[in-house]
């Protein structure tokens, strides 16, 4: 008989521990008082709470990200794999940020959580159960496991909230941007062990034999703007303390330079030593400057490409990049592939 993998849940927070008060849905369950509403997933695995914040997930901080990072430092070898629960709304800034300080990972982790409270229309069973399947398999990367979905970590993006009319079964509340899902979780939720894990034939994870490390600081000096008709270069006249400026232009890295050119000002931020970095306002989609004359000035100007990542992927990878390596290689480094958040 096999035996049960041994699985640690990480409580940040976030809708899933959440309970209905005067001034609104606020975090309150512990990790372990969370784990006693899925008595189910023990027949899966040998789990395990640890709390290490109990927060809304609008009030994470990138300092949270690292702590993330150094707990699952310390429990590395004590477990077979993670999951940590979370709330939806900075969720795909964490996992980004989690698959760049986990370098070289060998065991899953896996971030999840609700768009509503445990209860009888919740679903937070389903998402915490598939989130410990997943953790005791071999998907050994960091993934959101969501509403049947398993989504690359560096490759996530929030698309509906818990606000949204939409009706369409279709439409989730996360999409995996520019690469296929890594797979799903089909079956009825009853009974646990019909749940299975459908990998995608397409889907290429990161396989390494190096050592796993933690790279874990971070750097708050980088700033993203998202370009509109009518946006002034004046507005980034104030901004010589960073060492980073993201714009979100329009179609594939296109920049303005007639009215309200962008083109002196990245030339001026670059002669700064600050870095200019491009993404793009379309959810799907890349950045190819080389395509309009639009884009080609930007480049020829000093801007860099983020290519196909989001933008949320973007300014987490700068953060980590300036905070572990320095501004010296952040051409270099932003368009090397780390986790498969770029398509090589």
């Amino acid at each position: 008989m096999n035996r049960k993998k041994k699985i640690l849940v990480v409580g940040t927070g976030g809708t899933i521990a959440s309970v209905k008060t005067k001034g609104g849905l606020r975090p309150a369950y512990k990790t372990d008082e969370l784990i006693a509403f899925f008595p189910e997933a023990k027949e899966i695995a040998e789990i395990e709470g640890k709390m290490l914040f109990n927060l809304d997930s609008t009030n994470i901080q990138p300092y949270h990200w690292s702590e993330l990072a150094q707990e699952i430092a310390k429990q590395y070898d004590k477990y077979d794999g993670f999951v940590i629960t979370h709330g939806t709304d900075t969720m795909h800034y964490t996992a980004p940020a989690l698959s760049f300080m986990l370098q070289n990972l060998n065991k899953p982790v896996i971030l999840t959580g609700s768009v509503k409270t445990i209860g009888k229309d919740s679903d937070a069973k389903q998402n915490f159960i598939d989130a410990v399947l997943v953790a005791c398999s071999n998907i050994n990367e960091v993934n959101i496991v969501f509403h049947g979905k398993i989504i690359k970590g560096s490759r996530a993006k929030k698309v509906t909230n818990e606000a949204t009319r939409i009706v369409e079964k279709d439409v989730g509340v996360y999409s995996s941007i520019n690469c296929h899902l890594a797979g799903e979780l089909v079956a009825k939720l009853e009974g646990v062990y019909d749940r299975k894990i459908v990998m995608n034939k397409n889907y290429k994870a990161e396989k390494t034999n190096k050592k796993f490390k933690v790279l874990e600081k971070i750097s708050n000096k980088v700033i993203l703007f998202k370009i509109y008709p009518g946006f002034s270069p004046k507005i980034l006249d104030k901004f010589d303390n960073l060492e980073c400026v993201i714009l979100e232009a329009f179609g594939p890295g296109n920049v303005p330079f007639m009215d309200n050119s962008l083109i002196e000002k990245i030339k001026e931020l670059v002669e700064k030593n600050i870095a200019v970095l491009i993404t793009t306002q379309n959810p799907f989609g890349e950045v190819d400057m080389t395509l309009y004359e639009v884009g080609q000035k930007a480049a020829k100007a000093g801007a860099i490409s983020c290519k196909d990542m989001t933008s949320e992927t973007a300014i987490v990878k700068a953060m980590w990049i300036l905070g572990n390596f320095g501004q010296k290689d952040m051409k270099k480094l932003m368009v090397k592939s780390f986790v498969g958040e770029i398509k090589m």
